[in-house]
């Protein structure tokens, strides 16, 4: 039941990887199958086509495992991988920023096949029952717990953009649109107040939606700051991987901080509450961050902090466009799942 899921979480994160920024469409004249049979290679960077393969890994794991019973899975997942690369390259050949490219293609394709391996691998019965056995000792009972673990692991790439604030919902300022008026008489208190609030808000809606998760509220704790350990750990790599060097810390500020930290102490009475009311403290939170993100008057053009990193802009659009469009859908997904366990009567969601 959860390998479609899997299956279109994966194609959502290759097609915003792939089309972003979805403007500037135009027809060149060139014949559109030309690409298909250019000479290899005919076009190749170490980066793209690392890229390439590991945003089709996800992918192949995710249809291995769907048709896990069969023989031919393998087969099937690669092929799929193929022709769902062959769409997208030919897309791109319509997008200003990108290039469709046969070596790409030939990159998914072993991308898919590399995840496919995996999701065989995966599928042994020895390796099953372990996970049965975590499943049933750490996770809620009922699909839609698996489902949202997906839901989760999508929100990681949200992290991506190291200039953007740890777990923050806003972007760094270049300025205030005109005219611009506050609803404070300090214009500044406004700014710092929303970026602060939308760190605490974003943060207490993922640590609740990872508590409604959890079989025991004993657990609640650690599975939080795992989760947000690890998010930590994507954001100072990414940042140690694209930014200047002195710009590591770019991400991080005293709103931020101060977010953060009245965030969790919030979190600490939270998460003792029942499963439903964490749903609907978690569903607040990040409809309130959203709107947060709504009300933001500032907004970031990417040309003037093109100096802060090491690579280029076309390199970055892997990494920001997918951390941005992911931060705008990933929320209202979320919300979809705390709103289940609100309406649902704990007895009927085992199913």
């Amino acid at each position: 039941m959860v390998s479609p899921f899997f299956f279109a979480v994966s194609l959502l994160v290759i097609l915003i990887v792939s089309w972003y920024p979805f403007t500037g469409w135009r027809f060149t004249g060139e014949p559109v199958l030309s690409f298909y049979t250019y000479p290899l290679p005919y076009y190749f960077t170490l980066f793209d086509n690392a890229i390439n393969i590991l945003a089709y890994i996800p992918l192949g794991l995710s249809l291995a495992l769907l048709w896990r019973r069969s023989r031919w899975a393998l087969l099937y997942a690669t092929l799929l991988g193929l022709l769902v690369s062959m769409g997208v390259e030919f897309v791109q050949q319509f997008l200003p920023t990108r290039i469709a490219s046969n070596m790409d293609i030939l990159s998914n394709a072993f991308g898919a096949l590399l995840g496919a391996v995996a999701g065989i691998v995966l599928s042994h019965r020895a390796v099953l029952r372990r996970w049965q056995h975590f499943r049933h000792d750490y996770l809620a009972p009922g699909a839609v717990v698996e489902w949202g673990g997906i839901w989760l692991l999508l929100w990681f790439t949200t992290q991506f953009d190291p200039s953007l604030p740890f777990l923050g919902v806003v972007v760094v300022p270049q300025g205030l649109p005109q005219p611009f008026i506050s609803p404070l008489s300090n214009p500044a208190l406004f700014l710092r107040l929303l970026e602060g609030g939308g760190m605490m808000l974003h943060l207490m809606g993922v640590a609740l939606f990872v508590s409604v998760l959890v079989r025991y509220s004993r657990q609640i704790p650690r599975a939080i700051l795992g989760v947000l350990f690890c998010a930590l750990m994507i954001k100072m790599g990414f940042a140690g991987m694209l930014l200047q060097p002195g710009q590591f810390f770019a991400w991080l500020n005293l709103n931020v901080v101060i977010g953060g930290a009245v965030g969790g102490i919030l979190l600490w009475i939270l998460w003792q509450l029942n499963r439903r009311l964490r749903a609907l403290a978690g569903f607040l939170a990040l409809f309130a961050a959203s709107m947060v993100s709504y009300l933001w008057p500032l907004s970031a053009e990417l040309n003037p902090r093109l100096s802060i990193f090491k690579w280029n802009y076309g390199h970055l659009q892997h990494f920001n466009g997918l951390s941005h469009a992911i931060g705008d859908v990933w929320p209202l997904g979320a919300m979809l799942f705390l709103f289940y366990f609100i309406v649902v009567p704990p007895q009927e969601q085992n199913w």
